[in-house]
């Protein structure tokens, strides 16, 4: 399977590094598509697992470990510090190949911290504030003289979270002022990490210590717990987060949902770093995190179309890790949100018990070279329904999502949504608990586990302490939905509508039977492909998803099957978008797919059975969201700007450009929306 990556351009690389030279991570990474198991028409069905694969190719590096003159430093986590104001670290930069060295600097804190100004303020290990050291009563006159003595200019700060600086700091010292309290006041620009750790190699994989967690509870009912061991197939970490909830939470339009059951999250941490032959920027590094979860949960509501996707915060986690590299600190902030997310197209009452089971992960990784490229790891993912009651005709999910960030010193990282999801489409009524082991059901119902994961590499350019750029760069997301079991029986009570997402992000995404029965529509292409009988309705500026339905007129596709690929605007009559390429069908036909080839975009356009509208309209959406006030098919590009027509209309074409964060990428910009009738 091919593994798409997205990568910075080496020129970005260059100027992102020689402005911070802070560095992110580079080693390899895993990812792949689920592949559908044969399930049983059960209550428990187990999802495939989901696994991706991908490689940071660079030669050799100087600084590898075992090179000659490089050390290879013992890295590991610190113990979570009890101390209220941790000791910094004073060392002398890196030399050459070796890293910074500590001085005999007598026990100091960071009191005071400014980063914006640049300034400092380092106390006598033990206060908790530069006020608190002046209070000192037995602070003599001279105290000052050693700490004055022995912080310098030209030397690092390397200091854990303190109050003053909860994040950790690496700075470098441009000025020194003592007091005669025994404080000393700094003057500071931001260090790097190859000043801190020269051409050494270092490499850690660690879970977090749960102690090392600060919890806050976002909804009453809800009690957490930490320690509680592995209790899911994951298993690879001996102590964990635990939440249970028992509440009831408000939704839109005046309904309200229970929550209840408990999840165990079980967060781990990656970090590497291989330095090179000068501080300007590493061979390689990485960060990045793992999350492994188990979740037993069970959900409750009355949802309707305009209930919408409601994401309602359960618990937010924040922690801040130090990897002892050698005897140099560096600080990892590791911080994530729980949500419990639910969605309903349509009138449905929903009562439902899901167990998740998985472990995912996200880095971002830097080689010398090549550049940035960002990954995400689905790994496995287990999506079992335990008990199900309901009634209505709609496409329901209730899923567990984790939004989470991972910074150096709080300062370039990753941010990531992880979201393992069950999706029902019943139309009529199912029943399925420990006393109907087979499921009660009058009409049609069919079960669906999902994964999806987006993210970003935060960029934060910073030149003596002033901010001159702070934008995310989005990575390629990963979607995959896959299939658990699916019943008939008894009368629909009304045509249930269709709704698919497409995210052609990593691998094709065709799923149109017919199609995958012919020679490739685009070669070369990543491309995806709506269900037989359904079109295209909606795409996503800034990724590569799509959303299919067949509302208001199903099976559009004629009986020969006959198709056209567009990609340079062969069809395009009218300039519907100034300035922009196009994709356009030709009359009597609709956007089924869509490709992307590098800088260029496609569209598959399918002839209709029945003779179609003429009236349009341009949909713009690169500014965010511009869809119908009640859109069906739910959130299906989560993080990006998404455009879609209204229900009694088809996609005519597609106009893409390149936004400037990937100039290597096309990506739509707006949808040509034409009339069904």
């Amino acid at each position: 399977m091919t593994v798409r990556k997205l990568t910075l351009s080496a020129a970005a690389t260059t100027t992102v590094l020689l402005l911070c030279g802070s560095v992110l991570g580079a080693t390899s990474a895993t990812a792949a598509g689920p592949a559908p198991t044969t399930t049983s028409s059960t209550s428990t069905t187990t999802a495939p697992a989901t696994t991706a694969s991908a490689r940071a190719e660079a030669p050799e590096a100087p600084g590898s470990p075992g090179a000659p003159g490089v050390a290879d430093l013992p890295t590991k986590l610190a113990p979570p510090s009890t101390d209220t104001t941790p000791e910094a670290t004073v060392v002398r930069p890196a030399q050459g190949s070796a890293p910074a060295t500590t001085t005999a600097a007598p026990a100091l804190a960071l009191s005071s911290y400014d980063p914006k100004a640049g300034t400092a303020v380092l106390a006598p290990a033990g206060t908790e504030s530069a006020e608190g050291a002046a209070k000192t009563e037995a602070a003599p006159s001279g105290s000052a003289a050693p700490a004055a003595a022995a912080v310098q200019p030209g030397q690092l700060i390397d200091s854990p979270p303190t109050p003053a600086a909860p994040h950790g700091a690496l700075v470098a010292v441009t000025g020194v002022q003592p007091a005669a309290d025994g404080t000393v006041a700094v003057t500071t620009r931001p260090a790097t990490l190859p000043e801190l750790l020269g051409a050494t190699s270092a490499d850690l994989h660690s879970a977090i210590s749960p102690a090392a967690f600060e919890v806050k509870p976002w909804i009453s009912g809800l009690q957490v717990t930490s320690d509680i061991g592995p209790t899911s197939g994951s298993g690879s970490v001996s102590g964990g987060l635990g939440l249970s909830a028992d509440a009831t939470v408000p939704l839109p339009g005046g309904s309200s949902a229970k929550l209840s059951g408990s999840v165990e999250l079980h967060p781990a941490v990656d970090f590497s770093y291989r330095g090179g032959l000068g501080l300007i920027d590493p061979q390689q590094a990485r960060i990045g995190f793992t999350l492994g979860a188990h979740a037993d949960w069970h959900v409750s509501a009355a949802l309707t179309g305009s209930t919408g996707p409601v994401r309602i915060a359960l618990a937010s986690y924040s922690a801040s890790p130090v990897v002892m590299v050698g005897v140099l600190p560096v600080v990892i902030n590791l911080a994530f949100t729980l949500y419990a997310d639910i969605s309903a197209d349509g009138t449905v009452t929903l009562d439902a018990e899901q167990a998740y089971d998985g472990t995912w992960g996200v880095h971002s990784d830097y080689v010398k070279g090549p550049g940035w490229t960002t990954t995400t790891d689905p790994g496995t993912s287990t999506v079992s329904p335990l008990r199900l009651d309901l009634r209505g005709s709609a496409t329901a999910k209730a899923g567990l999502l984790a939004e989470a960030s991972v910074a150096l010193y709080d300062t370039v990282g990753v941010k990531a949504s992880i979201e393992p999801y069950l999706r029902v489409a019943v139309n009529g009524s199912v029943l399925l608990d420990a006393t109907h082991p087979e499921p009660e059901v009058n009409g049609t119902i069919a079960l669906y586990g999902g994964l999806d994961i987006n993210g970003a590499l935060m960029a934060r350019l910073v030149v003596l302490g002033t901010p001159v750029l702070e934008q995310d760069l989005p990575f390629l997301a990963f979607h995959r939905e896959w299939p658990i079991t699916s019943w008939s029986a008894g009368q629909s009570p009304v045509p249930l509508v269709n709704w698919t997402t497409l995210s052609a992000g990593l691998i094709d995404d065709n799923q149109s039977a017919y199609l995958r029965t012919r020679p490739d529509w685009d070669p070369s292409a990543l491309k995806a492909s709506c269900p037989d009988g359904t079109r295209l309705l909606g795409l996503a500026h800034g990724s590569d998803n799509g959303l299919c339905s067949d509302v208001t007129r199903a099976n559009l596709w004629g009986a020969n099957h006959g198709y056209v690929v567009d990609h340079g605007g062969t069809y395009v009559n009218t300039d519907w978008a100034p300035g922009y390429a196009k994709a356009q069908c030709p009359a009597g036909s609709f956007v089924s797919g869509y490709s992307r080839n590098g800088r260029t975009l496609g569209v598959l356009c399918a002839e209709s059975a029945t003779p179609l509208g003429t009236a349009s309209r341009t949909l713009w959406f690169d500014k965010g969201d511009n869809r119908p006030a009640v859109a069906g098919g739910g959130d299906f590009a989560y993080g990006f700007g998404k455009g879609q027509c209204a229900d009694d209309e088809f996609v005519a074409g597609v106009a893409y450009s390149q936004p400037w964060w990937q100039l290597w990428a096309a990506r739509p910009y707006a949808l040509l929306c034409q009339k069904l009738a």
